[in-house]
């Protein structure tokens, strides 16, 4: 499956490869809603199970440029049914753990399989797109993952029948059938001969030189440490300040992720008016840094939390479309797109990575209030990113 030049897009492939970035997805909305049977099942603590949040993206937090350079060597087309196939393995065997150290493992497994995913399947749209289709298609990509977080949390009511094994263990079922689907599809073009490999560290080292993947990446980063704890914690959160159930908690949860979506599609209408990049990621930052000071105020009501949940969420879903659709732009060479997109996507998880192991430290000891301390920095360092946005 490389690049096939097609005067037509296959939408139905377009929809295939969103849906493998939608059950790649899965895995991350999955944890969030199960956190607290499983601190119960292990008889861990708040600080320990946010490894389970935390271990997934560790992979793609060390890797990602790599892995962007070895889509082009490997194949995308082997790529991403090769990360469904690991996603489904490692969800298998985290169904199956004994003990809390073991599902972490199994995590960061199941991030591997993610990452191959995420880096695949947009190399796959790309050959499969033709002409203005092509950005809408990305558009499109980019809800992927708020999409499948948000489906994922809507099963929170069927944690009280399954448990949080019997969920791992659906998830890996489907991501299986999903690998299989993948397979399943051919191009209806000849493959063209794949071009010949060239050596992988001075790809890496070229694209880890160039100023712009680096800074798109840190904005990334920034966005995902907020984003992440979020997420993360809001169904416990809720739980605790609203005296919900963990099954609406979870629905709630599901609608604050999925108002992520809103933002990803208004992106791409809003750059076609004129604003540039910089100036949204800008305004995004900054709205997450204002609403996460209402959210983890202790003295804020329940809804008006969650009301500031959803805006922080829509307003943050402008930024990663702004970052990854600006990767292309700042590649030192257009072969080495792919690894500017995986650079940018290392800065994702490197955020994912630290976002909820920080915020656990402080909110264990002090309380809700001081996740504060992690997020609000974090947005204005995104602020002040943007800014340098400008200059590129």
């Amino acid at each position: 499956m490389t690049k096939i030049p097609m005067m037509k897009t296959s939408w139905p492939a377009v929809l295939l490869f969103l849906g493998a970035g939608i059950v790649a997805a899965f895995q991350v909305g999955k944890a969030p809603i199960a956190l607290p049977d499983i601190r119960t099942d292990f008889g861990a603590g708040l600080a320990a199970v946010a490894w389970v949040l935390s271990t997934f993206p560790m992979v793609g937090a060390l890797s990602g440029a790599a892995m962007g350079v070895m889509v082009t060597r490997i194949g995308a087309g082997i790529m991403l049914p090769a990360g469904l196939g690991v996603i489904a393995a490692a969800s298998l065997a985290g169904g199956l753990a004994p003990a809390l150290p073991f599902l972490l493992v199994t995590r960061i497994v199941e991030g591997l399989g993610l990452l191959m995913v995420v880096i695949a399947a947009p190399s796959l749209i790309t050959q499969v797109t033709h002409g203005d289709d092509r950005a809408k298609a990305f558009g499109m990509w980019g809800c992927f993952m708020p999409a499948g977080m948000s489906l994922a949390m809507l099963a929170a009511p069927l944690l009280a029948g399954l448990g949080w094994r019997g969920l791992w263990l659906g998830m890996a079922a489907l991501a299986a059938a999903y690998a299989v689907a993948v397979m399943v599809w051919r191009s209806p073009e000849p493959m063209a001969p794949r071009e010949p490999a060239q050596p992988i560290l001075p790809d890496i080292a070229a694209t880890l030189r160039a100023p712009g993947p680096r800074l798109l990446a840190a904005v990334f980063a920034c966005y995902t440490v907020a984003w992440a704890v979020l997420t993360g914690f809001l169904p416990t959160l809720l739980m605790e300040r609203m005296g919900v159930s963990a099954g609406t908690a979870g629905m709630m949860t599901a609608a604050v992720a999925g108002a992520n979506i809103i933002g990803n599609l208004a992106t791409g209408v809003v750059l076609a008016y004129g604003p540039q990049r910089w100036l949204m990621v800008a305004l995004a930052s900054g709205t997450i840094g204002l609403c996460s000071l209402g959210i983890f105020d202790p003295a804020t009501p329940g809804w008006a939390a969650f009301a500031l949940s959803l805006l922080f969420s829509a307003a943050g879903g402008l930024l990663p479309a702004c970052v990854i659709g600006g990767a292309a732009q700042v590649a030192p060479d257009r072969r080495l797109v792919p690894a500017a997109v995986g650079l940018v996507m290392q800065g994702s998880n490197l955020g994912l990575t630290l976002g909820p192991v920080a915020a656990a430290l402080v909110v264990e000891p002090w309380g809700w209030g001081a996740a504060r301390l992690v997020l609000v920095p974090a947005a204005l360092i995104g602020v002040l990113l943007a800014f340098r946005l400008r200059r590129l």
